[in-house]
């Protein structure tokens, strides 16, 4: 229960990821906001939190736009008078297709939701966070930063390395102020979109670990929130089963 009294923002939390990230925190002791642009399934998440014995509460917010980021974070200081940590978890999977076909729509939405959206979340709880001179945020990347397939949209590809982008020109910004910040890139989950019968095949033949689920992401989350994570500031956990080697 190391989390104990820390208050904890999870977007994108109403299922998938985010929803397995808020519970591994939870258990750990945090008080959880479930943020998504997803009202009802943000309120069930929090329901089932509170009646498994945790603190949790919901917050709607669309993290495309920077006024309900901002009022996220303002509702959760409200209500707890303080922000720990944020996990920008919030994002959208992107049909495949070729690059020369991706619409302009296709584009923003992507990158506002994705790359921006994390952005606008982590811009809102900076001052707070700063003011206290403590905090961690994590952002959720991906694989696909690294890796490029027909199966994936640019887009896709261009807004999760972006991420990693963020995440290391940022830490550099706020370590100063005591506030570290990592990513987490997972493999394939399951979680997204689907794969086809196709996909799976050829999947499980390269990679003999398999598809992860997102067990393994909330453990990352969970290590980077607890002091396991004190010495970390700008890294980017390679959390893919064997998908993207190295670093």
């Amino acid at each position: 229960m190391e989390l104990t009294g820390r208050v904890a923002i999870v977007t994108g939390a109403a299922q998938g990821i985010g929803r397995r990230i808020a519970e591994f925190l939870a258990e750990d002791g945090a008080t959880i906001v479930v943020a998504d642009i997803q009202g009802d399934g943000a309120n069930e998440v929090a329901a089932a939190l509170r009646d498994a014995g945790h603190e949790a509460a919901a917050v709607l917010v669309d993290v495309r736009d920077p006024g309900s980021a901002e009022s996220m974070v303002a509702a959760t200081l409200e209500r707890y008078g303080t922000v720990d940590l944020l996990v920008n978890d919030a994002g959208i999977d992107a049909p495949p297709g070729a690059a020369w076909e991706i619409s302009e729509d296709h584009w923003r939405q992507v990158i506002d939701t994705n790359l921006s959206g994390s952005w606008w979340c982590t811009r809102a709880v900076i001052p707070h966070m700063k003011e206290r001179r403590s905090g961690r945020i994590i952002f959720i990347s991906s694989g696909s930063a690294r890796i490029g397939e027909h199966d994936i949209s640019v887009a896709y590809n261009a807004s999760k390395a972006g991420i990693i982008g963020l995440t290391i020109g940022l830490s550099v910004h706020l370590e100063p102020f005591g506030i570290l910040v990592n990513a987490v890139a997972p493999g394939p989950t399951g979680t997204g979109q689907p794969m086809t019968d196709r996909q799976r095949e050829d999947y499980a033949r390269q990679f003999p670990l398999g598809v992860g689920g997102p067990d393994p992401i909330a453990h990352a989350c969970r290590y980077l929130a607890r002091s396991s994570g004190d010495w970390m500031s700008g890294a980017v956990l390679n959390v893919s089963g064997g998908w993207v080697r190295g670093f």
